[in-house]
């Protein structure tokens, strides 16, 4: 049986796996790295410094560069880049992304881009927009009504330069089956679906997360934290497997602006220590039973939700009715009895 991760909210110190034995040395040097993520407007790369990992922010990203376990190796940097859906151009949009990958071909002249979205999405976007013989981007007035359209650009982008792209967020059924788990455990939160349903399309991007968490703190930790977490943990396997193989490139992670903040405060956790706890074996089995946790299949419940919370009421209503109807026809027949005796 899953065990809902109730303690652990928008905050990167209560994740379980940091909770760790193998990682416990390590949380006091998290306020470090995290100080200095701030939000000025950088547009310098990652310093050389002596410092092994160094944190820098550009409006809705972010860059986390990762040395090696010996100062004299490679310096490979990780850019977190969140994006508004369905904005195409200025801050947060698909244009400050393909400026980043412009950069990154210039700087290492290879990448691998990740998104912070299930496969299935990633597939259907690479069947519905391929990249034709011209090997021109599709025109954003053709986007807009796609689904993950902000996201588009970017893996064309990587298309034509011929690049690989992976998905690393974990199935929409897990995300379902784990949030209705929660809903299940927790009637109260549950009975406020009814009115936040109707004011979802009023929170979008960073507001969604910010109007679910505050009505829902309990439950929407399976579709907020529970996915950055898996996101980050995914995005440092994919760091440390390029180190492994002396590769000499950059990562870049594309999420939505709703999990940017949360993704930055776990990679700030994971990536606050030294080059050496990323290859560190107690970390990356920690890690490892962490994403197995994550995405395990529990039953869904959400029929069960559903049959409870919307049917179980619609018939007690309706044999109220009824019972009110009976009652209405019973007297009238009465009444009308009563006066034929008068008559008689």
């Amino acid at each position: 049986m899953l065990v809902p991760p109730v303690l652990r909210r928008a905050t990167c110190l209560q994740s379980r796996w940091a909770r760790q034995p193998a990682l416990q040395e390590h949380i006091a040097k998290i306020g470090a790295v995290s100080s200095s993520c701030t939000s000025s407007r950088c547009t310098s790369w990652p310093n050389n410094s002596g410092s092994n990992t160094s944190c820098q922010r550009h409006f809705a990203s972010s860059a986390f560069a990762i040395r090696g376990q010996n100062q004299a190796s490679v310096e490979h940097t990780l850019f977190v880049v969140g994006l508004n859906g369905g904005k195409f151009f200025g801050q947060d949009g698909a244009e400050e992304g393909l400026k980043l990958l412009e950069r990154v071909v210039e700087h290492h002249q290879e990448y691998d881009l990740l998104f912070g979205i299930n496969e299935k999405a990633l597939t259907d976007m690479e069947a519905g927009h391929p990249v034709g013989k011209n090997k021109k981007l599709t025109a954003s007035r053709e986007l807009e009504r796609s689904r993950n359209g902000e996201m588009i650009p970017l893996m064309q982008a990587s298309m034509v330069d011929k690049f690989k792209r992976r998905a690393v967020d974990r199935p929409l059924k897990t995300t379902q089956s784990h949030v209705a788990h929660l809903l299940w455990k927790f009637p109260r939160e549950t009975v406020k679906l009814s009115w936040a349903y109707w004011r979802r399309k009023d929170h979008k991007d960073a507001a969604s997360h910010k109007f679910w968490s505050q009505h829902f703190p309990l439950c929407s930790t399976a579709y907020f934290d529970e996915r950055a977490e898996i996101i980050s943990i995914r995005a440092v396997e994919q760091i440390v497997a390029r180190q492994s193989q002396e590769w000499k490139g950059a990562v870049i992670l594309v999420v939505g602006n709703e999990l940017f903040s949360l993704v930055n405060k776990q990679l700030s956790l994971m990536l606050a220590d030294e080059g050496r706890q990323l290859s560190s074996p107690a970390f990356m089995e920690t890690l490892r039973v962490e994403a197995v946790h994550l995405c395990a299949d529990v039953v869904d419940l959400t029929p069960v939700l559903i049959f409870v919370y919307c049917c179980i009421p619609l018939i007690t209503l309706h044999f109220i009715y009824l019972a009110i109807e009976y009652y209405v026809t019973q007297l009238e027949y009465t009444k009308a009895l009563f006066k034929g005796e008068e008559r008689d």
